[in-house]
Parts: C-alpha cells; sequence; structure tokens
C-alpha cells in the first residue's frame, strides 16, 4: 500500500469513527437514562451534585382483537374505541398521569389514570378506550415534576408554552424522537415530561 492509498485509508477510519462517535440520538440518551440512577455525579457533596433533567421512553400498547398487544409511539394515529394500555420508563421515580383534553379544547383536570413508576422498571397502564362522534381525542402522558403541587397549571402552561413554540418556559426544551414502537423523550432542561396521543373520531 502506497503513501497516499494510506493516508486516504486513515482518513476514511477517521471519518467513520466520529461519525460512529457522533451518532449519539434522543433515543441512546432515554435509554442510558433510564438505566442509570436519577443523580449521575457519584461520591460528591449533595450540594455539588449534578442532577439531570428528565427522561422518559412511552409506547402505546394497541390491544388487537386476538388480545395482542402491538406498540406504537406517541405519534401514532388511533382510531374511536381503540384500547391500548401506556408503557412507560422513567428516568427516576415519579407520579405519571394520564389527562385527557376533549375535541372542545377542553381538559379534564381530574387524570383518566395515574399511577407511580420506579426508575429502570417497566409501568403499564390499564386498558384506556375513548370513544366520540367526530373530532380528535388528545391524551397527555405526564411525567410530574418533583416539586409542583399545582399539576394541572403546571400541565396547563406546558401545553400553551408547546403550542406557542416553547419559547415562554425554560422547561419546554423538548428532545423527541420517535421509532415505530416508542416515543423517547428528554428534558436536558428542567424537570417534568408531557407526550400527546391524538384520538381521532371518525364521524357517524
Amino acid at each position: 500500500m502506497n503513501a497516499l492509498s494510506r493516508t486516504l485509508s486513515t482518513a476514511m477510519l477517521v471519518a467513520a469513527v466520529s461519525t460512529t462517535q457522533g451518532a449519539t440520538t434522543t433515543k441512546d440518551i432515554v435509554l442510558d437514562r433510564v438505566s442509570s440512577p436519577w443523580v449521575t455525579t457519584v461520591n460528591v457533596p449533595v450540594q455539588n451534585a449534578v442532577v439531570v433533567g428528565d427522561a422518559m421512553a412511552v409506547s402505546v400498547l394497541l390491544e388487537r382483537p386476538d388480545g395482542t398487544l402491538i406498540p406504537k409511539s406517541t405519534n401514532s394515529i388511533f382510531r374511536t374505541g381503540d384500547r391500548f394500555r401506556v408503557k412507560l420508563l422513567a428516568s427516576r421515580d415519579s407520579r405519571v398521569s394520564l389527562y385527557n383534553t376533549n375535541p372542545k379544547g377542553e381538559m379534564n383536570p381530574k387524570p383518566v389514570w395515574h399511577g407511580q413508576v420506579k426508575s429502570g422498571l417497566e409501568t403499564i397502564s390499564s386498558r384506556l378506550a375513548l370513544t366520540g362522534n367526530s373530532g380528535v381525542d388528545q391524551l397527555h402522558v405526564v411525567m410530574e415534576p418533583v416539586k409542583e403541587s399545582g399539576i394541572v397549571t403546571w400541565l396547563s402552561n406546558w401545553l400553551r408554552s408547546a403550542q406557542a413554540g416553547g419559547s415562554s418556559s425554560k422547561d419546554i426544551q423538548l428532545d423527541v424522537q420517535n421509532t415505530p414502537q416508542t416515543t423517547y423523550l428528554l428534558n436536558a432542561n428542567g424537570q417534568g415530561l408531557v407526550s400527546t396521543v391524538q384520538i381521532v373520531h371518525a364521524p357517524r
């Protein structure tokens, strides 16, 4: 191999390594976070510890007529009467809730389901189904912040800020990656996460 060939081979190898190293995705980060402790700095005084932002993986488990469950991301479109469950993996122990906004844009302050998730352990909601005659129902999957007592107000503000492009709140800094089976969410600059599932009602 001559000098030019060796130089080209080396350059190609460096480029390949750089591409591989730079290919970290939101999915990779979320999966790393949900399998790691919430506080990532070890043997450091609490006041100096680095607390990372929140991460969560969400799948909507669509129930088929034969009872099998098919995982879908939250950006999939669901239909009137679809029966499903929501599966969650989170980066910290937290309360999770599902809130509904009806086709008129009215959010019910009472969650349709809530539960506790443990860091790195799967949590699956009870079976859910939303019905209607027209319009779109929205089901908000919420990983609640640690220090937030007025969760409905917090969620309403989050949704308004997200609709406005996320510029009005430091907490709306979401990185989102959808695969066919799962939605990966990362809020590196704040606590709390929201992902919305849409259920489309066909006119009868």
